[in-house]
C-alpha cells in the first residue's frame, strides 16, 4: 500500500507483482487522472560484465492508457530510472523497462488488445481504427496481424460452400467459404475455387476428418458436386433449394425483361414516327406495359406466399384510377398470357419445397410427379427445368432432411441449405467495399473469420495477455 491507496487495480492492468511498483502519487484535473508509477529501488547489476550500476537520474515518461477508469481518462507518469555501469572498462548504459509498455511507445500494451478488438467490427476500417487510438494505419495493421492468424476449424458432419467475388488479383478472383452448417461458423475461406488450390486443402486434410462429413450442402456448381466423390466418400450431396427456386425465378425474369426491350422498342419507333409527321421531337408519356412490366414484375417473379394482397383499392397515378394488387396481376397477365401460366407453374415448385421437411422419401414421390408435369409442358423453359431438376433429383431430395442447428435461441431443427452461407458472403462484399481494396489474402482472410466467428481463438495472444480493465475503485 502507497499513501493509503491499494495495489490491486494496477496490478491487474499492468500485470505486474505487488512488490514491483509503486504508485507515488495520484491526481486529477478535469476528466483525466494522473498516476505518477514508479518502481521499488533496488540495486542494479550490470548483464555485460557483471560490476554493479549506479543511478544516473530519473527521467518521467507519460504513457496514455487507452481505458476509462471510473470515466476518467487514465495518463501514466512513469519514474523512469537510467542506470549506467561502474566498470570503467565497460561503461555499460541502460534505462530502466516497465512490462506494461514497450519502448519508444506513447501508450500501454493494452493498446495492441483493443486495436485488436476493434477488428471484430466489419463496419471499421485500419484507417479509422487507426485514428481512434491516434497510432498510424500501419501500425493498427501490423498489431493485427501479429496476433490474429487463425486456423481452419474441425470439418463436422454437415458443410456448407459457396464461392464469392474477392478478385484481389488474377489467381484470387473467386474465393471459396467453407461453413459448419450446425453452428454457421466460417471453418475456412480458400484464396480460390480452382482445383490447384482446392485439391491439395481437401487432400491435406485427415482422412478420417473428411470421412465424418455426412452432408455436403452447395449450389448447382459441379465440381462442388464432384466434391462428393473426390474427397468426402461417406457424404452425400445436398443442393440448396433457394439455388433451385432461384433458377426458374431467373429464367422467367429473363423472358419478362425481353418483353419490357420489345415494349421500349415499340415505343421509341412510335416516338420517332410522330416526332418526324410533326416536325419537332414529340415526348411520349411511359407506355401501361413498360409501366407494369417495370414496377409490377415483382407479382410475378416473387413468391406468393410472401406477397400481401391489398384489396382496398388505392389511387395510381399513372392509370389514374383505383387499384389494388389484383388488378395489377390481371393488367400483367393481359399482356401477355404466358406470364401467368409462367408463375402458376413456378409456384408448384415452390409449394412442394415449402412442404415435407423431414421427410425425403414424401418429397421424392411428388418431385418425380412434378418432373413429369414440366416435361410435358408446351414451354420450353420447363421443360428445361424438367431437365435440370432430374439432372440434380438426389441432391435436392436430400435438402429435405433436418438436422440440428445451433441459433441465439438454443438448438432447433432445420432444413439444410445454403442460407446461412449466402448472409456471410455478404460480410465478404461487405469487408472488400468498406476496405476498398485489399491486396494481402492472409490478412483479408484472417480478418473475415476473426470478425464472422462467434468465438475466435487467437494465435499469438498467449504472447500477450493485458488486463485492460479495472475491477474496484481503489483510486
Amino acid at each position: 500500500m502507497k499513501g493509503g491507496y491499494t495495489l490491486n487495480s494496477i496490478t491487474q492492468l499492468l500485470d505486474l507483482e505487488d512488490n514491483e511498483v509503486i504508485i507515488s502519487d495520484i491526481s486529477i484535473q478535469g476528466n483525466t487522472k494522473t498516476l505518477t508509477i514508479e518502481t521499488v529501488p533496488s540495486a542494479h547489476f550490470c548483464p555485460s560484465c557483471g560490476y554493479k550500476m549506479h543511478s544516473r537520474g530519473v527521467k518521467n515518461r507519460t504513457i496514455n492508457h487507452p481505458i476509462l477508469q471510473d470515466n476518467f481518462s487514465l495518463v501514466l507518469i512513469l519514474k523512469q530510472r537510467r542506470w549506467r555501469c561502474t566498470n570503467p572498462e565497460c561503461r555499460y548504459d541502460i534505462s530502466e523497462s516497465f512490462k506494461f509498455v514497450n519502448k519508444q511507445r506513447r501508450s500501454t500494451n493494452a493498446t495492441d488488445m483493443l486495436i485488436v478488438t476493434a477488428y471484430q467490427n466489419l463496419m471499421e476500417t485500419s484507417t479509422s481504427i487507426a485514428n481512434r487510438f491516434n497510432v498510424s494505419d500501419t501500425y493498427a495493421h501490423g498489431v493485427f496481424d501479429k496476433y490474429v492468424k487463425l486456423d481452419r476449424l474441425q470439418l463436422t458432419d454437415a458443410i456448407s460452400i459457396d464461392e464469392v467475388h474477392i478478385e484481389m488479383d488474377e489467381h484470387c478472383k473467386y474465393g471459396l467459404i467453407i461453413q459448419d452448417f450446425h453452428t454457421g461458423d466460417p471453418i475456412d475461406l480458400l484464396r480460390s475455387r480452382r482445383t490447384e488450390v482446392t485439391e491439395p486443402y481437401f487432400s491435406a486434410i485427415p482422412r478420417d476428418e473428411r470421412n465424418a462429413v455426412k452432408y455436403l450442402i452447395s449450389d448447382m456448381y459441379n465440381p462442388y458436386i464432384a466434391y462428393v466423390d473426390k474427397y468426402f466418400p461417406n457424404a452425400v450431396s445436398v443442393v440448396d433449394s433457394f439455388h433451385v427456386i432461384q433458377w426458374i425465378t431467373r429464367s422467367i425474369d429473363n423472358y419478362i425483361r425481353a418483353l419490357l426491350k420489345e415494349f421500349r422498342q415499340r415505343d421509341r419507333e412510335l416516338q420517332e414516327k410522330l416526332s418526324l409527321e410533326k416536325g419537332y421531337e414529340v415526348s411520349l408519356p411511359i407506355s401501361d406495359e413498360v409501366y407494369l412490366l417495370q414496377k409490377y414484375r415483382w407479382l410475378i417473379l416473387s413468391n406468393q406466399s410472401n406477397i400481401k394482397y391489398h384489396t382496398e383499392p388505392r389511387m395510381d397515378a399513372h392509370f389514374r384510377c383505383l387499384m389494388n394488387t389484383f388488378d395489377y396481376e390481371d393488367a400483367l397477365f393481359r399482356i401477355d398470357s404466358k406470364l401467368k401460366d409462367y408463375r402458376d407453374l413456378k409456384e408448384k415448385y415452390v409449394r412442394f419445397n415449402d412442404r415435407n421437411a423431414g421427410n425425403p422419401l414424401v418429397a421424392a414421390n411428388e418431385l418425380e410427379l412434378l418432373i413429369s408435369e414440366y416435361r410435358d409442358s408446351k414451354y420450353l423453359m420447363f421443360r428445361e427445368f424438367a431437365s435440370l431438376l432430374e439432372k440434380f433429383k438426389n441432391p435436392i431430395i436430400n435438402s429435405f432432411i433436418m438436422v440440428e442447428k445451433i441459433g441465439p435461441g438454443g438448438i432447433y431443427n432445420s432444413r439444410l441449405s445454403n442460407g446461412p452461407i449466402e448472409s456471410i458472403n455478404r460480410k465478404v462484399k461487405d469487408l472488400k467495399r468498406l476496405g476498398r481494396g485489399f491486396r494481402n489474402f492472409e490478412h483479408f482472410r484472417n480478418r473475415f473469420l476473426y470478425a464472422t466467428r462467434s468465438s475466435p481463438v487467437l494465435n499469438g495472444i498467449s504472447e500477450y495477455n493485458p488486463v485492460v480493465y479495472f475491477e474496484n475503485d481503489d483510486f
